[in-house]
């Protein structure tokens, strides 16, 4: 049995699982199948994330900041995200990377990473807990030496 073709929209799932459900048969039966197929399809990797229940946006943020030498938050559909994650690992600088459009509730960390940084797009990147800025202030630090300087190398 063919599927229909799913488009994913960040983490956004649309179907026309409907028209082809009524086409089918049992319209309950073939959506939640059609549903459990891209859910597998997909994997654990694409599910949404959310922080812990006992953290608040600001404080998840914080103790994201606080946990790694160089913390990059992003979005995956994002370019400049793409070219500031192409950077760090070009230049084999470990990352930890935080995917603000996986996330339930991203948008609420994003408002609180505003609030720590001033900045409110991404890539949103932090070195040994200091705001760099973004793709730009990245790429910009990569040439001049700034960044290595930041990570004591």
């Amino acid at each position: 049995m063919k599927l229909p073709v799913a488009i994913v929209l960040g983490a956004t799932i649309t179907t026309s699982a409907a028209a082809f459900a009524f086409t089918r048969g049992s319209a309950v039966s073939r959506s939640s199948s059609l549903i459990s197929n891209v859910r597998n399809f997909m994997g654990n990797s694409q599910r949404k994330s959310s922080t812990s229940m006992n953290a608040s946006p600001m404080d998840y943020a914080k103790s994201e900041i606080a946990s790694s030498d160089v913390v990059i938050f992003s979005k995956t559909y994002c370019p400049y995200c793409t070219s500031t994650k192409n950077l760090f690992s070009g230049m084999n600088i470990p990352a930890k990377i935080i995917e603000l459009d996986t996330m339930d509730n991203g948008s609420e960390v994003q408002a609180a990473l505003l609030d720590i940084s001033g900045q409110r797009t991404v890539p949103n990147v932090f070195i040994k807990g200091k705001h760099l800025g973004g793709n730009d202030d990245s790429q910009a630090a990569a040439r001049s030496g700034k960044l290595q300087e930041m990570l004591g190398n």
